[in-house]
Formats: structure tokens, C-alpha cells, sequence
């Protein structure tokens, strides 16, 4: 997943980002076989998402879920836009497995070769999907959810988009401000778990028969932002919540 607006345009380097050299040839491998072994890449993404598919199907039919905040899950608020950091992204799928928001759920996926196969599996578990790559992308896929949140649907973004890790970026509070709905801060996480401690994010990765927790705040309305400021203490304040959470 990610999210719209990089922070700082974009600069984070490699390593804030906990970018390591094998995932960063990893990429570039990803990116050579997508551009030029199309067929290669396309059967390799749809056997893969096939596979998360059954498992997390598989770990849905055996979880047991919590839930806690204003409000139980699946409930929230439609259209609004759903915030939570990146290493909460597969609990919260396990979560939608289980039990499925009642309106339309759009989510926001990277556009680089490893989002190829996250897109797919979402599409199989009934999401509408945003693709972004780069500052240009970030603003398309801006317009593109926007009109989703006008048709009432509800919008998953990731805060931390590709890192660093915990650190929220601008797009749900911009998204949110822009098109008028409320955001809504959840974490979502399990135990036990498959933690991916090389990863930038720590990713835990729900097992079977794990309890799955899911938190959800209390949505907040922004006013059309007017200044720097204004954006920076609405960033710092999602930001912050989602802290207190983890």
C-alpha cells in the first residue's frame, strides 16, 4: 500500500527508509522482468496473489477478532478516509476477510512491480484499487479516490506509505481536507505473528488461529487547509495518534 503525497518530495533516502541492498536490486530485477518479460511477470504476480488469497482466507476461517475504539469493525464511517501505519496493512486485510465494510472499499497500492501482485489480490477480496508511483502519480491518484469518496466509499491509506516507518506523510490529511469526509485513525494488528523484522516496517504478518486486533478512533474533520502549518499539525496529529496505538 501507500500513501498520496511524499514527504519532503520525495527524498528520503534508502536507508531512512530501511531500504536494504538485496531489496533494492530485488526492485530493479522486478522492474527489468515487468518491462521486458511481460508474460514471466504476469503469471508470477497472479500465482503469487493466488497464494496470499487462500492463506489469508485460510487464517480469516481460523482468527478470532477484537475489536475496540469508538466503534466495533467493520463499522466505519462511509465515505470517509481510514488511516493506519504500514506494518498494520496484512492484519487489516485478515480483518476485511472476516468481515467485510458494508460500503464500497477503495485502497491506495504503489505502482511499482511489487504493488503488481497487492493490487490483484486486493481486486480478489472485492477492493477497488488507486495505483501511484511518484509525486505526479501521488496527485492522479489524489483525483481518482477523491471520486471514490463521492460515490461513498471508504478510503484505506496507508500514512507511512514506503517510509520511513511510523512517520505519517500528508496524503490522508489532504485527501480528507479536500474533499470534506472525516478521518479515521485504526490500528490493526496480530498475535502471534510472522514478524519480517528486516523490513522497514516491521511487518507481522498474521498466523492461523492468531487473534487479530482491530482499533478504530474517532473520526475527525478538517477545514479546507490554509497554510503550511495547518497541514504540518494535522500530519503531526495522525501522526501521533496512530503512535499512541502501536
Amino acid at each position: 500500500m501507500a500513501d498520496l503525497v511524499p514527504r519532503d518530495s520525495e527524498k528520503a533516502s534508502d536507508k531512512e527508509r530501511g531500504r536494504s541492498v538485496a531489496t533494492h536490486v530485488l526492485d530493479k530485477v522486478l522492474s527489468f522482468i515487468r518491462k521486458r518479460v511481460r508474460p514471466l511477470h504476469w503469471t508470477g504476480l497472479a500465482v503469487t496473489a493466488v497464494i496470499f488469497y487462500i492463506y489469508a482466507r485460510l487464517v480469516a476461517f481460523t482468527a478470532r477478532l477484537i475489536t475496540s475504539g469508538e466503534t466495533d469493525w467493520p463499522n466505519v464511517p462511509a465515505p470517509s478516509v481510514v488511516a493506519l501505519w504500514h506494518a498494520g496493512a496484512p492484519s487489516l486485510l485478515v480483518a476485511i476477510a472476516m468481515r467485510k465494510t458494508k460500503a464500497r472499499a477503495a485502497i491506495l497500492v504503489a505502482g511499482d512491480p511489487r504493488g503488481d501482485y497487492l493490487a490483484l489480490l486486493c481486486r480478489m477480496m472485492g477492493f477497488d484499487v488507486v495505483r501511484t508511483s511518484g509525486v505526479h502519480g501521488g496527485w492522479r491518484a489524489l483525483t481518482e479516490l477523491a471520486e471514490k469518496l463521492k460515490q461513498g466509499a471508504c478510503v484505506i491509506i496507508t500514512a507511512d506509505g514506503d517510509g520511513p516507518a511510523r512517520t505519517a506523510k500528508f496524503g490522508a490529511t489532504a485527501l480528507a481536507s479536500a474533499t470534506g469526509v472525516p478521518l479515521v485513525p485504526l490500528s490493526a494488528d496480530c498475535h502471534p505473528a510472522l514478524q519480517q523484522s528486516h523490513k522497514w516496517d516491521a511487518a507481522r504478518n498474521p498466523l492461523p488461529f492468531s487473534s487479530i486486533s482491530v482499533w478504530i478512533g474517532a473520526p475527525r474533520a478538517f477545514e479546507p487547509f490554509l497554510d503550511r502549518e495547518s497541514i504540518e499539525s494535522a500530519r503531526k496529529w495522525l501522526e501521533e495518534t496512530l503512535n499512541r496505538r502501536s
